[in-house]
């Protein structure tokens, strides 16, 4: 019995925990102002497309042609920046899109003009992909 009242306390805790995280979350992230960081509305958009990539995206190699700062940052200290990419779908003709994704400064180290990455696009509207190896 005790075993359980002390993990339905630490639950209880945890969920406390997060609660207040997420409130000081979108506290900073209505200080931030414009693009993605700053826009609620954007960052919930933004959001659902890439649970919907994750979940049904289409995985294809891609290169890197140019890589652009947005100015933008998220609460998490990503910088919001753009790929220049040439995606190379299974059995398809190769297609350039714009990717705008947020990067922490480790990843963007890794990620330069002609490197070779993974992407998930979105089988309905192509032009719409995330990065999601390197």
């Amino acid at each position: 019995m005790g075993l359980f009242k002390n993990m339905k306390g630490m639950q209880q805790q945890a969920q406390d925990a997060m609660a207040g995280q997420q409130g000081m979350q979108q506290q900073q992230q209505q200080q931030q102002q414009g693009g993605v960081g700053g826009d609620m509305a954007a960052q919930a958009a933004w959001a659902q497309t890439a649970q919907k990539l994750y979940a049904s995206g289409i995985e294809a190699p891609a290169v890197v042609h140019s890589v652009r700062p947005t100015g933008q940052t998220d609460v998490g200290g990503g910088q919001w920046t753009d790929f220049d990419v040439s995606i190379r779908p299974a059995g398809g003709d190769p297609y350039q899109t714009t990717i705008t994704q947020g990067m922490l400064p480790a990843q963007l180290e890794e990620i330069q003009e002609g490197a070779s990455i993974t992407v998930r696009y979105d089988a309905d509207f192509p032009t719409t992909a995330l990065i999601y190896g390197w």
